[in-house]
Formats: C-alpha cells, sequence, structure tokens
C-alpha cells in the first residue's frame, strides 16, 4: 500500500519500553516512546535516513521536528492526528514545526493558504478542516478566491484572508520554505526532519513490513523516539 505521496519538486537555490526501542530518556519527560513490535528495532538506511548535510535548526534547547506536507495529501491526513497525539506527550523535549511543501500550481497555491492561515494564527485550529475539505470533500481551493469563499463557512474574513494570500510575509514564509525543503532532500510526504539530522516518514519506517497507514504513521514516531534516545544524542 502507498503511504507517500511522491511529488514532482522545482529545483529550489539553497541559501545561506518494548524490547529493541530504546524508552525516551531525555531530561524533562517520562513519556514512553510509540508502542512497536517487540525485537522490532530501526535500521539506518531502511527506515531513516542521515542527511548528508546537516540543517541548522533553532528549538530553544529542545530537539526540532520538522514534519513537510501537503494539505491535499490524504497520507499527511491521516498522519496529522497521529503526530499531533505524539507531539502532545513530547512538548518538554520537542519543538514541532510544520512546513508545507511546493511543487505544481495547486500545491503552491495550498502552501500559501498555509502560510496565511498561519499568519493570521489560525493554522492549528483551521488544519484539519482543511484537511477534511481537500481530501474527504474534494473542494476546489486553488486559488485565494476559491480558498475564502469556502473558508468563509468556517469563520474566516475572505478579505482579510486572500489580502494575506497576497502579502509578502506569506511569499517570504513560501520561499523559506522552499529552500529548506530543498536543503532536507524532500521528494515526497509525510516527511520528518529529526534534529536537522536524520529523515523519516511512514512510508521508511514501515519497509519491510505489511501495516496499515494508521500502522505505518505509529512507527515512523517510534523511530523519531528511537532517534531521540541514541543517535541523536552520540
Amino acid at each position: 500500500m502507498q503511504r507517500r505521496t511522491v511529488l514532482s519538486l522545482p529545483a529550489v537555490p539553497v541559501l545561506a519500553g518494548v524490547s529493541g526501542v530504546p524508552m525516551l530518556a531525555l531530561a524533562g519527560t517520562t513519556a514512553a516512546p510509540t508502542p512497536t513490535p517487540t525485537g522490532w528495532r530501526p535500521v539506518e538506511g531502511q527506515h531513516y535516513e542521515r542527511l548528508a548535510t546537516p540543517i541548522a535548526t533553532a528549538a530553544g534547547g529542545k530537539v526540532e521536528v520538522v514534519e513537510f506536507f501537503w494539505l491535499g495529501c490524504g497520507h499527511c491526513k491521516a498522519f496529522d492526528p497521529i503526530l499531533d497525539a505524539w507531539q502532545e506527550q513530547r512538548r518538554d523535549v520537542v519543538s514541532m514545526r510544520r512546513v508545507h511543501i511546493s511543487g505544481r500550481a495547486q500545491v503552491a497555491a495550498h502552501q500559501k493558504l498555509f502560510f496565511a492561515l498561519e499568519s493570521m494564527g489560525l493554522q492549528e485550529h483551521l488544519r484539519p478542516v482543511v484537511f477534511d475539505l481537500l481530501v474527504q470533500q474534494g473542494k476546489s481551493m486553488n486559488t485565494p478566491q476559491e480558498q475564502a469563499a469556502v473558508l468563509a463557512g468556517a469563520g474566516v474574513d475572505p478579505k482579510r484572508l486572500m489580502e494575506t494570500c497576497q502579502s509578502f510575509s506569506v511569499a517570504t514564509k513560501c520561499q523559506q520554505a522552499n529552500q529548506l525543503q530543498e536543503r532536507a532532500g524532500v521528494d515526497g510526504v509525510p516527511t520528518l526532519i529529526v534534529g536537522g539530522r536524520f529523515r523519516t516518514s511512514p512510508s521508511m519506517a514501515s519497509r519491510g513490513a505489511r501495516l496499515t497507514e494508521e500502522e505505518s504513521g505509529r512507527r515512523a514516531t517510534a523511530v523519531v523516539d528511537y532517534l531521540l534516545a541514541g543517535p541523536l544524542r552520540a
């Protein structure tokens, strides 16, 4: 089963416990890692990859976990609540950041929408709503006008949304996201970058196993727990 949306991405210029999985042993948390099958242990090169060039992070003493995703991706929608629940248990040690990828015109339009909602302080609240509108209901939200009309029903000011989508600040956020996407070598979603040094995803984490979409998502968070407890501390 395909659990990762692979996209044709444009080149962007780069600017300056469970047995076999260690318990999360970072200061400030007592949360156990995501349950995984007894005896299973992530393997580098199979379930996660080391970035050839580490990416600088600014997580204020915490480990930054960046999710690259697309609002129109069904696999991202399925992974979203799993990642949210995992993040809630790791707030003391993990700084979570979501980055909407770019690509073809439709994906780029959704990227602008995501960062506009973020600028308006509505991203956390409306992200699940937009996932549902795009993935479940198949709404056309490929222009600021369409987005404003659809989200008016969710209480979003249409005029403010359209203005924000076209703002310099959103254009800057999109540019920065595209640069980070290129540096992280992201060619499909959802993808996680952990501590600026490792890359994993539900599809990578489930290699060699026949898992449901939910199980694949939980295994991806188990891989992150493993990285937090071991390789990132090395």
